[in-house]
């Protein structure tokens, strides 16, 4: 049913190769996050199938609904926005959540992780196109939001996210994430992870995205096929 998956993995994977290459990166310093939002679980089974074990998901309700029918040994990541309430049930199912905006979502991941005794890695989202549509702290706000998740233990701070604008074409996207590198040389530092990740670029821009810096891509539709939302 799934059979298109490979070929899928096999295009993006040469891109990814060719975008390291002519950048002068090493291939494994960019991690491909397979985006399985609103796909079934026999989907994410299917990718876990074939060696590709980050999923990324934008729903809290969608990974605890998911999760508990998996063979193998996926780890999630929360790539969607967080809402305090749901902390709770996600921290157990996630090894990353990307999108901590905000300093009272930060001091909920660590007070609940702390009482779970569940270390859970958090990257700073930052809203570097500008636009209202986006969630995201402000660039101006990054350094010191940073600042704070590095003081915590169970939220291990280990980067940035961002994504890119919808509009304005391959140089709109190479200056949001140029900004995101930049902020990301000055709080690198802070870092708790096995390396500072730069989690930026999607289907439509991770070739900008690697020649930019980043460490984690997000990969959805060209992997898994365009999505029907209800």
């Amino acid at each position: 049913m799934y059979s298109y998956l490979a070929g899928n993995f096999a295009e993006v994977e040469s891109e990814i190769i060719a975008a390291c290459q002519k950048h002068g990166r090493a291939r494994d310093s960019v991690r491909l996050i397979t985006v399985t939002k609103t796909y079934p679980s026999e989907l994410l089974q299917a990718v876990i199938d074939l060696g590709h074990l980050e999923l990324g998901e934008n729903r809290p309700q969608e990974i605890m609904e998911k999760s508990p029918a998996l063979n193998g040994s996926p780890q999630f990541h929360l790539i969607g926005q967080l809402q305090s309430n749901k902390v709770r049930k996600v921290i157990p199912l996630v090894e990353w959540i990307h999108s901590v905006d905000r300093e009272s979502l930060l001091d909920k991941i660590e007070s609940v992780a702390q009482e779970l005794n569940k270390p859970v890695n958090i990257l700073i989202q930052v809203n570097t196109s500008g636009e209202d549509s986006k969630s995201g702290c402000t660039p101006e706000e990054a350094v010191s939001l940073c600042e704070k998740a590095a003081q915590k233990q169970f939220a291990r701070f280990c980067g940035l996210m961002t994504i890119g604008p919808v509009e304005g074409g391959e140089e709109a996207n190479r200056k949001s994430f140029t900004l995101l590198r930049e902020i990301g040389e000055q709080v690198k530092h802070l870092g708790k992870g096995e390396r500072f990740e730069l989690s930026m670029g999607m289907s439509g821009d991770f070739v900008q995205a690697i020649a930019e810096g980043s460490t984690m891509i997000r990969v959805g539709s060209r992997i898994v096929g365009a999505r029907s939302y209800p």
